[in-house]
């Protein structure tokens, strides 16, 4: 028995420090496991992703069961409890990404299955969508967070070789947000400012007005100028510098970074925005 690969399915992240997707699941709807005992198919997960395998010793039965094409549905399910707060766009209750490889855009050797580099709305359908009456059961207890709905033809089952395997790729972005610290303590007086020592660009941050918080302290507070990305090890090293006219002195080398469950939704200059928030006592 010798398997030749149909395709590689490659399931990325930009969260995690691997480039890869992690804590995840893909499997096969309840009818595309019939389907695929039927063509002689084998799914297998990949430290990439997943791979679907031809028994090439069974290429003609597999041929027909694609005469004409065959769908089969895969169902991603994440494992983290976390997923959602370091994933961009957020899932809105109900609704779930839907690609289909009859919609693929070329990169590279890969076909991606979403029009943007990463997943965005444009896939997100509701779970009660007409192309989900069969794939998935409302009756679960969780909505599997992407669908797939991948066509196979006897034309390429039997021009199948070791070398022309498809490449799919599906893309997940990293939640971006904007970053507030909270400075509490006598240490932070003077002049101060947070300040990226592993790159020479412009400021990220601003002091905003200073706030009491509801243990009666004053803090000092500064947000991100523009939205940062959550990591699952965080490039960023922001630094807490103290400026005294031309002189600065670092008072914290390396600051804590917002992680993933952190962020909530907050009003920032008048508009709802994902706000991680950091508290410092020094």
């Amino acid at each position: 028995m010798s398997y030749l690969p149909l395709c590689q399915l490659h399931l990325q992240h930009h969260y995690f420090n691997s480039g890869y997707l992690a804590q995840a699941k893909l499997l096969a709807s309840a009818a595309t496991v019939q389907k695929l005992h039927n063509a002689q198919l084998v799914l297998k997960a990949t430290k990439q992703g997943a791979v679907l395998l031809l028994d090439s010793s069974r290429r003609d039965i597999a041929a027909a069961c694609c005469e004409p094409a065959l769908t089969l549905h895969f169902l991603l399910y994440s494992t983290d409890s976390r997923f959602g707060s370091y994933t961009e766009p957020v899932l809105p209750y109900g609704q779930l990404w839907y690609c289909d490889s009859q919609n693929v855009v070329a990169e590279g050797s890969l076909l991606r299955l979403h029009q943007q580099p990463a997943l965005s709305s444009a896939e997100l359908i509701s779970a009660d969508d007409n192309r989900l009456l069969s794939v998935i059961d409302r009756r679960q207890a969780s909505l599997p967070q992407l669908v797939l709905a991948l066509h196979i033809s006897g034309a390429e089952i039997n021009a199948l070789n070791a070398t022309n395997a498809r490449n799919y790729l599906l893309k997940f972005a990293s939640r971006q947000t904007l970053w507030r610290y909270y400075l509490v303590g006598d240490s932070f007086n003077g002049a101060l400012q947070i300040r990226d020592l592993s790159q020479h660009s412009a400021e990220l941050f601003a002091r905003q007005q200073d706030v009491m918080l509801a243990n009666g302290r004053k803090a000092q507070v500064f947000d991100s100028v523009k939205p940062l990305s959550l990591a699952e090890q965080s490039p960023y090293r922001f630094a807490l510098i103290s400026q005294d006219g031309d002189s600065e002195k670092i008072l914290i080398k390396r600051l804590p970074v917002a992680t993933a469950g952190q962020s909530g939704n907050a009003v920032v200059n008048g508009v709802s925005r994902h706000l991680a928030e950091i508290y410092l006592n020094y």
